[in-house]
């Protein structure tokens, strides 16, 4: 993988997304408290923004397809604008202190107020396509199927505290909870571009590249550092029953149920993940599942130097860990 292809693609759309963003968000004299949190959780109070992978892939998807970028530009700051709402009630029900090396939205202004903000930052999100032609019925059905599939796999993420999920279960929770934003992102980017035909397969290849994605974030939850994740590392802390935990429950139900109660060390269960080669076995998960983007990139079909482009997006979750 060639990092300035990854590159590319995170800064060519940048300037438009944030230009975009601080349109939406600006607030104006008098800025209000609704406006900072807003503000905040989305970094532009202070010059940051994050890398906006899925608004990015979803005007690339749009390009290399050949549509007019500018007519997607208001569905792609839409669904950054989703992705960072979720987070901000994410974090509140994961209790998240830390993401992205700052504290959450709910650490600074409390829990009553960052529901406020994400609430605020959700209408946001669809005041953002009556910006331009990217707000066809058809996209604004898009994007709210996408949330209420959102909350059906955060409902699955916080009911498996109190469960014991299958492979197939969790893999279904992780599709819907990270998979089906980017598969909407790429989507979106097709149907704005007017390739009907292109749908599906920018879908399929947006919701495997989200899998992947998420299968590398929970290997990082357990085995990851603090530059790599933004925050320290705590599933096992927390008792989240992601992808290692999820292995090691497959082989060793009873040791690893007991290890998840509450009050025991979280130590002893790394070493037992350790000693029953989970590490290996999460990281074989997560490499056959960014293999699986990658082929349904393929079949996606994209004109040269689109399709190494974005694989080198595809690929850059891998190389978090590798």
């Amino acid at each position: 993988m060639e990092v300035c292809r990854v590159m590319d693609i995170l800064t060519r759309y940048r300037g438009e997304l944030i230009n975009g963003m601080t349109a939406l968000l600006g607030g104006g004299p008098p800025s209000s408290p609704i406006d900072d949190m807003c503000r905040y959780q989305v970094g532009l109070d202070a010059n940051g923004a994050g890398k906006m992978v899925r608004s990015a892939l979803c005007l690339a998807v749009c390009d290399a397809l050949g549509g007019r970028r500018e007519k997607c530009v208001p569905a792609a700051l839409a669904i950054e604008l989703v992705h960072r709402t979720s987070l901000v009630f994410d974090d509140i029900q994961d209790h998240s202190p830390e993401r992205n090396h700052r504290p959450t939205l709910w650490r600074v202004w409390g829990q009553g107020q960052a529901l406020n903000g994400g609430l605020a930052l959700s209408c946001f999100a669809r005041l953002a396509l009556h910006a331009g032609d990217g707000s066809s019925p058809e996209v604004h059905r898009l994007l709210e199927w996408t949330v209420i599939d959102l909350c059906r796999g955060q409902d699955m993420d916080l009911r498996f505290q109190d469960l014991i999920p299958s492979l197939e279960e969790y893999l279904e929770m992780v599709r819907l909870k990270t998979g089906v934003l980017l598969g909407t992102a790429c989507e979106v980017g097709a149907l704005v571009a007017g390739a009907e035909g292109k749908r599906a397969e920018a879908r399929r290849f947006g919701e495997s590249m989200g899998v992947a994605f998420q299968l590398w974030d929970d290997y990082l939850g357990v085995w990851g550092s603090v530059e790599s994740l933004g925050k320290v590392p705590g599933d096992l802390q927390e008792r989240k029953r992601s992808l290692p935990v999820v292995l090691a429950i497959r082989a060793n139900p009873e040791e690893v149920c007991r290890l998840l109660q509450d009050g025991e060390d979280p130590g002893q269960l790394q070493e037992l993940l350790d000693r029953m080669a989970i590490r290996e076995a999460a990281k074989a998960e997560a490499l056959s599942a960014s293999r699986e983007a990658v082929e349904n990139l393929r079949a996606l079909d994209l004109a040269s130097p689109w399709q190494e482009e974005i694989q080198g997006l595809a690929e850059f979750v891998v190389a978090r860990v590798t």
